[in-house]
């Protein structure tokens, strides 16, 4: 055919411009990223075991309050042999009500008054069920006070025992979606709810199916007691993240790690932009601190599996580079156009073309996940046409406000630090006497 025959990518890169040529590389870098969003239409195998497993369920309470009761209605309500798991509450104070509404699921309440943060409170919590009920059980569930069960958690996730996993994560449902009033169900909360099916549905899911580490959040999560035997409690505890953490460890030490829909909680996001921002920032530190800390041990892993691990490990400092580089030549191009606008129209005009090329070419960056998302979970979001055109176009933007707030987290990281207290939905619930 004309044409084809005389094709040479060299003179494909010739004709680019400067933000055309880095994208076109920024997309063959993140493709295999990409790739893995194609998995969010692909339904997941259901998988049966026929033993029953022993878990113990821990949940970190401090000062949640009546918050908790839903959860505590939830764990009531499972369709799991109620003789094969046991529940765990962590407080901090001695007169915390959550031990009196702890006795609804028949729980044991633990008090650790020195906790500062969630990594405190599942070390001491589980040291004490490892020293007080030793050998008894066959894995750990954490659950956030604030999250419901569905009705079949614990059986799916004993389903999912049957993989071989050492680290199951389950599938988020949003609870503002399904609980809350209609003052719970913001634009901030259909925004900062992508990031689930970011973190799973676009993620995870490929993970599972090509055995590379997912990642491991740390609440509708079960990890197999010799990996909490091992550590003898919970040793993450040096980030803003303990999840982040562990998820790196996973990576290091080769346990296998899975994501599984079937098993599902629901979980709460922050009715307010200034609370999802709090949020936002402390994921970020954390995540960025994590990094950081494990990737000179990661990075000497050898072999192929250590190499695309590190490559979905690290692979956002692709798309951070790819950021920085577009702001800079947005500032570059727009101050070449005013300085040349007088002079030289038709170069200023150029100029400013690039600098909003630039712009758009972020934004496209974080259009394509978020189509993936919203595509892939308006139902479950329970959009409408004309919501999920304003989510579709105007969740990137809320995305860009990632971008000063990773800039912190690079250029000032955190320690751990305590629990930030943050708004709560309006769950509506009976009163507890």
């Amino acid at each position: 055919m004309p044409g084809i025959d005389n094709f040479s990518f060299a003179d494909l890169f010739k004709n680019l411009n400067f933000v055309e040529f880095v994208s076109l590389i920024f997309f063959a870098l993140y493709l295999p990223r990409i790739i893995g969003y194609v998995f969010a239409f692909i339904p997941q195998k259901k998988l049966k075991n026929d033993k029953k497993n022993k878990f113990a369920l821990v949940i970190p309470a401090r000062n949640e309050g009546k918050t908790i009761l839903p959860l505590l209605e939830s764990i009531n309500k499972q369709t799991y042999d109620r003789d094969y798991f046991d529940v765990y509450v962590i407080v901090k104070e001695k007169n915390d009500p959550v031990i009196n509404y702890a006795k609804l699921v028949k729980a044991t309440a633990y008090v650790d008054e020195t906790q500062t943060c969630k990594g405190d409170c599942l070390n001491y919590g589980l040291k004490k069920i490892l020293s007080d009920h030793p050998g008894v059980y066959d894995a750990f569930s954490i659950v956030d006070a604030d999250c419901i069960l569905d009705a079949d958690y614990f059986t799916e996730m004993n389903n999912a025992l049957s993989s071989g996993a050492d680290v199951i994560n389950s599938k988020k449902y949003i609870k503002n979606f399904y609980f809350g009033s209609k003052s719970d169900v913001t634009l901030a909360v259909r925004f900062n709810s992508l990031i689930w099916y970011f973190m799973d549905s676009l993620g995870n899911k490929f993970k599972s199916q090509f055995g590379i580490t997912t990642m491991t959040i740390t609440t509708g999560i079960v990890i197999k007691s010799h990996i909490i035997e091992k550590y003898n409690g919970w040793i993450h505890r040096n980030t803003l993240t303990e999840d982040m953490e562990f998820q790196r460890d996973c990576a290091l030490n080769d346990y296998k790690t899975m994501y599984y829909t079937p098993a599902v909680i629901y979980v709460e996001e922050s009715p307010t932009l200034s609370e999802t921002n709090k949020r936002r920032s402390r994921w970020m530190d954390g995540l960025t601190h994590a990094d950081f800390l494990f990737a000179s041990r990661l990075f000497k892993k050898r072999g192929p599996k250590a190499i695309v691990n590190n490559y979905f490990m690290f692979s956002l400092w692709i798309l951070y580079l790819y950021v920085a580089i577009m702001i800079g030549s947005f500032c570059f191009y727009g101050i070449c156009s005013l300085l040349s606008f007088k002079s030289d129209g038709p170069m200023s005009f150029e100029m400013a073309k690039l600098s909003l090329m630039s712009l758009c070419a972020i934004y496209t960056a974080f259009f394509i996940p978020t189509f993936f998302a919203v595509v892939s979970h308006a139902k479950e979001m329970k959009l409408n046409f004309f919501t999920a055109l304003i989510v579709l176009f105007g969740h990137p933007f809320f995305y860009m406000g990632y971008i000063p707030i990773e800039l912190k987290a690079i250029f000032g990281r955190k320690n751990a630090a305590g629990w930030d207290e943050v708004a709560r939905v309006s769950t509506q619930i009976e009163e507890v006497k």
